[in-house]
């Protein structure tokens, strides 16, 4: 009998010895998983720094070109008030001397005529 349950603890030692070398090579392999995903994972996060990064700078280069819309467009409202005051300056300034020339004119002409008149 002693022999029997000696043969018995050896088999028996002899698959607590099997699971646990199957068990290290499945927390090998698991351990092997665990860290490509952890560098697939920090490669994603990698990526998406990138990306945010890009978009900030996108955000930022939309902000800027706004800014110069808005200048641009107040820039061309100034130069259009400029211009429409200024062609009406220089259109009243036309007419006032027009009529000046005119006043002046019919004077000369009116006198003209007064003296064609008293020959």
């Amino acid at each position: 009998m002693p022999q029997a349950m000696a043969e018995e603890q050896h088999n028996a030692l002899g698959m607590l010895t099997q699971m646990l070398v199957q068990l290290t090579e499945q927390m090998g392999a698991l351990e092997a998983r665990e860290q490509e995903q952890m560098v697939i994972e920090r490669e994603r996060l990698e990526l998406e720094r990138e990306h945010l990064e890009l978009e900030r700078r996108h955000t930022a280069m939309e902000e800027r070109q706004m800014a110069e819309m808005d200048q641009i467009v107040v820039m061309w409202r100034q130069f259009v008030q400029g211009s429409l005051m200024g062609t009406t300056q220089k259109e009243i300034a036309a007419v006032e001397q027009e009529e000046e020339n005119g006043a002046d004119g019919d004077d000369e002409e009116g006198m003209a005529d007064a003296e064609g008149e008293e020959d």
